[in-house]
């Protein structure tokens, strides 16, 4: 029987993004486990991971990425083609529609990390660059950043998303999005905008990075970038 509702995952990470210790093998398993319906593969740069989860997990899939913009990070869904960091948030937005994707903001105003400010995204949303805001991350341990997030997504009409953010298999559905049944980008962002069911857990356990063979895609100076977490100039 078909599900009339469907819990996913928008924002997770394979070692494909190199601060994860998550194997393809152990993403699939932990993923079988979550009760997840769905989830969104967002490696830091790359899109590599989530195309061999696709080609393993099928639809179920959706390829995405994360990445560094002048602004702070983004993360494009429904990609076709990986996006180059270090854009300005409006090219990178082009670039991700143009594929017929959505560009989602994960973790704002998260001051731990290089994350859009809260008013850069009001700044943002007022110019229609952006189609989705996080408003639940496992990573992120402050309810009224997160009440405070929801506020402005609301106020602009914006889908609201909910990751794990997982860089370790136990992590994986830790935060999710419940929403009506969807097929598409944009049924999804339909969905997301139609006040979904947000389950949030603040689950943050410490990475033990084993030894193992990490692969190595991407220009190396991108990586190296990504990797340091370096800021930018807003432009």
């Amino acid at each position: 029987m078909t599900k009339s509702r469907l819990k996913i995952d928008l924002h997770t990470h394979t070692h494909f993004s190199g601060d994860s210790t998550t194997t393809i093998e152990e993403f699939i398993t932990a993923f079988n486990a979550s009760g997840l319906d769905a989830v969104a593969v967002t490696d830091h740069l790359v899109i590599d991971g989530a195309l061999s989860l696709r080609g393993i997990l099928g639809d179920r899939v959706i390829i995405g990425q994360e990445f560094r913009v002048r602004e702070g990070e983004l993360i494009g869904l429904y990609l076709q083609e990986k996006i180059p960091p270090l854009l300005n948030a409006a090219e990178a937005a082009r670039r991700i529609r143009a594929q017929g994707g959505l560009v989602y903001v994960p973790h704002p105003g998260d001051t731990r990390r290089t994350s859009v400010s809260l008013s850069m995204v009001d700044k943002l949303a007022s110019e229609m660059v952006i189609d989705i805001v996080e408003v639940a991350n496992s990573k992120v341990s402050d309810p009224n950043l997160l009440e405070a997030v929801k506020s402005v997504a609301v106020l602009h009409g914006l889908g609201l998303g909910a990751g794990s953010d997982s860089h370790v298999p136990e992590s994986l559905g830790s935060s999710f999005a419940e929403v009506e049944a969807c097929s598409s980008a944009e049924e999804l962002l339909a969905s997301l905008k139609s006040e979904p069911w947000i389950c949030w857990n603040y689950f943050d356990p410490p990475r033990s990075f084993k030894r193992r063979i990490v692969p190595s895609v991407g220009k190396p100076d991108e990586r190296a970038t990504s990797q340091a977490h370096r800021r930018v100039p807003p432009p």
